[in-house]
């Protein structure tokens, strides 16, 4: 039996259509006399915008648990005194309930796909294969050499992908994830990397977050991170690169020449004081640029949409140039590109596209009247408005209601978690 979308309408399209869904695909578009076969399920979809769904390339799902905590302190600090030793304590159920909060989130925001970095990752990976959602999962590997825990941290890594690269019916793929240049030696950047090529997976890295951080490693290397990354090899794989907020026209270029993919999270960096990436020069110079929220605890919220319309605004504000950034352009980056940046295939929303599709209600007083479709997703509509998430062709939400699994249970086995973290 295959799905039909009745009256649903694209970015492209000036009178509605509809968008039969067989299997994991989106097989005809067209009027329902064309494209109606006995027995389709019909959808009324009354009007919505259908979208291909969001891509959230940076995050780290299972930190929802840290939401809001120890908002006003310096990137090192927060990490250091309260985020790592609160993550120390956590067995991997604890993170499973956390990262399917998180995708509880995500799904109800429009989000198709997550790029996820985070530890305990088989627990994180059975959230996503109950979840529906695609993802592209990775450890994030922290070891000043080979000799001094680098070896075993590889090893997780290539266990993890043993088991779960291609895994949930090729929703789930494995990146290889050194944390950062100054959490990772060189040996193992470079033993990372052979193991990207060797396994053809992405690489997901942080890169050139702080100014501290370049700051410090000019000293250290008299290089960027991103120059010291491609001196000793490590941009040999595809790379996928969180933040890149300090990087020179040099860096920029040297992303454009390696095919780097950054992933832009301008609220985290901006709650963190981290400072703005350059999104125009990316854009300008040709860098495929896609959209991530960080983790919860630095945002506080997994909503791309409203990812978007930050970067857009703040794009806009510090070129003080209206054009810096387009609604469809910021639209683009939380789809088409992000969909590039997790190695995923195009999603127009047009026949023989993968179904992953996106449905969002836009009749109501925050967004009447609607004069063009892009802006008034980016700049009046909100999460609330997403009614329906399909991802391969399989319903995650309906008319709002989360349908893969049991969004209370999994609120209440995290309040039940913080509370026990509380009393330790």
């Amino acid at each position: 039996m295959a799905t039909l979308l009745k009256d649903v309408r694209r970015l492209s399209d000036s009178e509605p259509v509809c968008v039969r869904v067989a299997g994991d695909t989106i097989d005809r578009v067209g009027t329902l006399d064309d494209i109606w076969s006995a027995g389709d399920e019909i959808v009324d979809a009354g009007g919505k915008l259908a979208l291909p769904g969001f891509v959230n390339a940076h995050t780290h799902l299972p930190m929802v648990l840290l939401r809001g905590l120890a908002d006003d302190v310096p990137l090192a600090t927060w990490l250091e005194r309260h985020v790592w030793p609160i993550e120390r304590a956590l067995r991997p159920e604890d993170v499973h309930w956390c990262a399917l909060l998180a995708l509880a989130e995500s799904i109800r925001c429009g989000v198709v796909a997550v790029a996820d970095m985070y530890f305990h990752n088989d627990a994180i990976a059975r959230a996503v294969t109950e979840s529906g959602v695609r993802a592209l999962l990775s450890y994030g590997m922290i070891a000043p050499s080979l000799a001094a825990g680098g070896r075993e941290e590889l090893e997780k890594t290539e266990r993890f992908a043993d088991t779960w690269d291609g895994a949930s019916d090729g929703r789930i793929r494995v990146a290889v994830s050194p944390h950062a240049v100054y959490t990772c030696g060189e040996d193992v950047w470079r033993e990372s990397i052979a193991l990207a090529v060797r396994r053809d997976l992405l690489v997901h890295t942080h890169l050139s977050e702080t100014r501290g951080e370049v700051d410090d490693w000019r000293k250290k290397t008299g290089l960027t991170p991103p120059a010291y990354l491609e001196q000793i090899g490590a941009l040999a794989a595809p790379t996928l690169a969180a933040h890149c907020t300090h990087v020179t026209a040099e860096d920029v270029d040297l992303f454009a020449r390696r095919g780097v993919r950054v992933a832009h999270c301008p609220k985290s960096n901006a709650k963190l004081g981290s400072g703005t990436a350059p999104l125009s020069a990316f854009r300008a110079g040709g860098v495929a640029t896609a959209v991530g929220t960080d983790g919860a605890a630095s945002n506080d919220r997994l909503d791309v949409l409203e990812e978007l319309r930050f970067a857009c605004l703040l794009a806009r504000a510090g070129a003080e140039r209206v054009g810096a950034l387009s609604a469809r352009d910021a639209l683009g980056m939380a789809t088409h590109e992000g969909r590039l940046a997790l190695g995923l295939p195009k999603a127009n929303v047009e026949a023989g596209d993968p179904a992953d599709i996106v449905l969002v209600e836009v009749e109501g007083a925050h967004t009447a009247p609607r004069h063009d479709a892009a802006s008034t997703l980016v700049f009046a509509s909100q999460s609330s408005d997403v009614t329906d998430v399909f991802v391969a062709g399989r319903p995650l939400l309906r008319e709002r209601k989360l349908l893969a699994f049991d969004e209370e249970r999994v609120q209440l086995e995290v309040a039940r978690l913080a509370a026990r973290l509380r009393r330790n």
